[in-house]
C-alpha cells in the first residue's frame, strides 16, 4: 500500500532553524522539496564538507590498514558492522567532535607518512633492479671511467651480439674490451684509443648497447646491499607506522557516525541556503505522511511555538515521493520491485501480486523439498543475523520465503535432492511425453493468469486515475480476451497432446469452449474498436490494427513462461545425474563410501546455487518484462526522509 502523502510548509524564525531542522529529522517523517534553481553553496557547506572529506579519507585509511592486518583475530572486535544508535546517541557524537578530529589529524600524517615511506621503497626497488644486472662486475662503477687518451664504454650489451663486438674489436688494434656474466643483457666494459671513439659509438650503438649512467663509486654488490639495507630499514619503519594506524581502530565505529553526523548536517545546510529566506525568517516546504501530521507539528512544538505551519493536498501538476507501508511478504517483495523501479505515487502498488507470483514462480523452478529447507534455513538464520531492515535483510527474506514455496511445490513433485519418492504431481523426469506436456502447458497457463492478472491491475490504475473508459477499452477488454482464450482452447490442447483430463472436468470445458469463442471474440473485437478511439482519420484503423497484431506479443509473453519448466526439469535432471554418480562410486567399494558421498554434496551444493542464482534472475524477468508491462508505470521516487543522507548508522527508533 502507497501511503498518502501530504504537502507541508514551514515558516520559522532562522535562529530557530538547526533546532527545528533537528525535530524534524528525528521524526523521520519529513522530506523537504527545494526549488529547481541551485543556490550558492555558503562558507559553512564548504567547511562541513571540507571536515567530511577527511573523515571519510581516515576511515577508508584505517579500514585499508586493518584489512592489511597480519592478525585479524586481534582487531575483529575493533571493526564496527552495522552501526545501530538512537537519535540521543547519534547526536551526542558532538562531543566527541574534538577528540575525532584529532584522530583524523594523526592519521592523516599517519597516512602521509606511509604513502612517502612506499615511495621510496618503490625508489630503492627500481634503483636496485638498475643496478643488477652489474652484480657479476667485480670493479667499481667509477673504475670505468675515460683515461687522457683512451674512452670507456661501460654497460649492457645482448649476449648475442657478442660475436659482432668480439669480431669488431678483433680488426682493430686500437679497440678492446671486456664481457662479464650475466643474464641476456651482459655487462661490457669496451675500451678504445679516442681516435677510434667515433667509430666504436657507432658500432656499439649498432649493437644496441644501452651505456651505464649510474653515478656510482662503489661496486654493484655493495650498492645492491647499500639499497637492500635502506629497504629494510624503511618496512621496519612502515610496520611501526601501520601499528600506530591500528591503534587507531578504536576510534572506527565513533568515526562512521561522525561521518555520518557530518553528512545529515550538511544536507540540512545546504536545504538551509535553498530555502525562501528573509532577514530573519525561513520558509521551507516538502512532504509528510497524511498520517503522521500531528506527529510532526507536535516534534516541532517541542522547540518552539514561534512557527508557522500548514498541510494541503498534492496537486495533479506535484509529483509526491512513493511510501510504501507494506507488512510481512509484501514489504519483502518491495526488493523485488524497487529493483525495477519504485511505483508511482498515483499508482496502484503491485508489491501482494509481485509476492504471489515471484514465490509461485521460484518455488516451481527449484520444486525439491531438501533445496526448500535448505533455502527457508539458511534464509532464515540470515536475516536473524541482519538486524537492519535495508534490502540485505529483505533478499535473504525472499530466499526464506522462496525455500518454503520450494518445499510445497517438491512435496507436490516428491522429490527429495533429486530422489523421486512419490508422484503426486506429473513427473517431468519421467521420459513420459504426456508428463512433460501436462507440465508445459501448466506453466504457461499460469503465466497466462499471470498476464490477465496485469491487464486486471491496469484497469484498476485507470480507475483510480478516473478513466474508467480507459480501464474497459484499454484493459478489461484484454481480460475478456485471455479469459475466453483459456477456455477456448483447454479440451483442443489437451486432446491434442493426449493428456488426460477428468471426466466432470472435460464436461465443463466442453460447456465453456463456445463461451469462451465468443469471449476471446468480443474482447479481440471491443480491443480493436476502441484502439483508435483518440485517434483521427488513419489513426483510428492503424491503432486497431495495431491491437489485433498485439495478439503476437501476448502470445509470445505466454511462451516465455516455458522457461519455468526448463529451468525446473535441468535442475531435476542435474541432481539426478549427480546422484547416480555418487551411488555409483559408493556401489564400486570401499573408496565409493568416501567420494561418493562428497561428490553428491558438490554436486547439489552446485545445483543449489545455479538454481537459485537463474531462478532469482528468470523470475525477475517475467515480473519486469511480461507482467510489468501490461499494468506498470514506476519511475517513482521513493521516500526520503530528513537525515537520510547515512553510510553506515541505522536508527534504531521507529518513525
Amino acid at each position: 500500500m502507497i501511503a498518502a502523502m501530504s504537502r507541508f510548509e514551514l515558516t520559522a524564525l532562522s535562529s530557530e532553524r538547526a533546532q527545528l531542522l533537528r525535530a524534524l529529522q528525528r521524526t523521520q517523517l519529513v522530506e523537504l522539496t527545494f526549488s529547481d534553481e541551485e543556490a550558492p553553496a555558503p562558507a559553512q557547506d564548504a567547511e562541513l564538507s571540507a571536515r567530511l572529506a577527511r573523515v571519510e579519507r581516515c576511515i577508508g585509511f584505517l579500514t585499508a590498514q586493518a584489512d592489511a592486518a597480519p592478525d585479524k583475530k586481534a582487531i575483529k572486535g575493533e571493526l564496527s558492522g552495522e552501526i545501530l544508535l538512537g537519535f540521543d546517541e547519534f547526536f551526542a557524537v558532538e562531543e566527541r567532535e574534538e577528540a575525532l578530529l584529532r584522530t583524523v589529524s594523526d592519521a592523516e600524517t599517519c597516512a602521509e607518512r606511509l604513502a612517502q615511506n612506499r615511495a621510496e621503497r618503490n625508489k630503492l626497488t627500481s634503483q636496485k633492479n638498475q643496478v643488477l644486472p652489474y652484480l657479476a662486475v667485480p670493479e667499481p662503477f667509477s673504475a670505468f671511467a675515460d683515461t687522457r687518451t683512451t674512452q670507456c664504454f661501460f654497460g649492457l650489451l645482448d649476449e648475442g651480439a657478442l660475436p659482432a663486438l668480439e669480431a669488431y674489436a678483433a680488426q682493430s688494434s686500437l679497440v678492446a674490451f671486456t664481457a662479464y656474466d650475466g643474464g641476456k643483457q651482459r655487462p661490457v666494459a669496451v675500451f678504445c684509443h679516442d681516435s677510434a671513439a667515433e667509430e666504436t659509438a657507432d658500432k656499439l650503438s649498432e649493437l644496441a648497447f644501452a651505456r651505464c649512467t649510474l653515478p656510482l663509486s662503489c661496486t654493484a654488490a655493495e650498492e645492491i646491499a647499500r639499497l637492500e639495507e635502506e629497504t629494510e630499514r624503511l618496512e621496519r619503519e612502515e610496520g611501526t607506522l601501520a601499528k600506530e594506524a591500528l591503534s587507531w581502530l578504536s576510534s572506527l565505529k565513533d568515526l562512521k557516525i561522525y561521518a555520518d553526523y557530518l553528512s545529515s548536517e550538511l544536507e540540512k545546510a545546504e536545504g538551509f541556503s535553498r530555502f525562501f529566506r528573509t532577514e530573519k525568517t525561513f520558509t521551507a516546504g516538502g512532504y509528510v505522511p497524511a498520517e503522521a501530521q500531528e506527529r510532526v507539528r507536535a516534534a516541532l512544538s517541542e522547540v518552539t511555538d514561534a512557527f508557522l505551519l500548514t498541510f494541503s493536498e498534492p496537486t495533479e501538476e506535484d509529483t509526491p515521493p512513493t511510501l510504501m507501508k507494506n507488512k510481512g511478504p509484501a514489504r519483502v517483495a518491495e526488493f523485488v520491485t524497487n529493483m525495477y523501479s519504485a511505483p508511482d505515487y498515483r499508482e496502484f502498488d503491485p508489491n501482494g501480486f509481485v509476492f504471489f507470483f515471484f514465490m509461485i514462480f521460484f518455488g516451481l523452478i527449484m520444486a525439491d523439498i531438501g533445496y526448500g529447507i535448505l533455502l527457508f534455513a539458511g534464509g532464515l538464520v540470515l536475516t536473524k543475523l541482519r538486524k537492519v531492515n535495508d534490502g540485505m535483510k529483505k533478499l535473504t527474506c525472499i530466499l526464506a520465503y522462496g525455500g518454503l514455496f520450494t518445499i510445497a511445490f517438491g512435496a507436490l513433485f516428491g522429490s527429495l535432492f533429486g530422489f523421486s519418492l512419490y508422484h503426486f504431481l506429473p513427473d517431468p523426469t519421467s521420459g513420459s511425453r504426456t508428463d512433460v506436456l501436462t507440465i508445459l502447458l501448466g506453466c504457461l497457463a499460469l503465466g497466462l493468469f499471470q498476464i490477465t492478472v496485469g491487464y486486471l491491475l491496469s484497469a484498476v490504475n485507470s480507475i483510480r486515475r478516473g478513466n474508467v473508459l480507459d480501464a474497459v477499452c484499454d484493459a478489461l477488454t484484454w481480460v475478456l480476451f485471455c479469459i475466453g482464450l483459456f477456455f477456448a482452447v483447454f479440451n483442443f490442447l489437451t486432446e491434442y497432446f493426449g493428456i488426460p483430463v477428468a471426466a466432470g472436468v472435460k464436461a465443463f470445458f466442453s460447456a465453456m469452449t463456445l463461451p469462451g469463442v465468443v469471449m476471446l471474440g468480443v474482447g479481440l473485437a471491443g480491443a480493436a474498436l476502441t484502439a483508435g478511439r483518440k485517434e483521427k482519420l488513419l489513426g483510428k484503423f492503424t491503432k486497431g490494427f495495431g491491437a489485433v497484431y498485439g495478439i503476437i506479443n501476448l502470445l509470445s509473453d505466454v511462451l516465455s513462461y516455458a522457461r519455468l519448466f526448463g529451468l525446473m526439469l535441468s535442475g531435476m535432471i542435474i541432481a539426478q545425474q549427480f546422484n547416480a554418480i555418487g551411488l555409483d562410486l559408493i556401489s564400486a567399494g570401499a573408496v565409493g563410501y568416501v567420494f561418493g558421498p562428497v561428490v553428491m554434496l558438490i554436486g547439489h551444493a552446485f545445483n543449489l546455487a545455479m538454481g537459485v542464482l537463474g531462478a532469482y534472475i528468470h523470475d525477475c524477468r517475467l515480473q519486469y518484462i511480461e507482467f510489468f508491462s501490461k499494468f506498470y508505470t514506476g519511475e517513482g521516487a521513493l521516500f526520503t526522509p530528513l537525515g537520510s543522507r547515512r553510510q553506515y548508522v541505522y536508527f534504531t527508533e521507529a518513525a
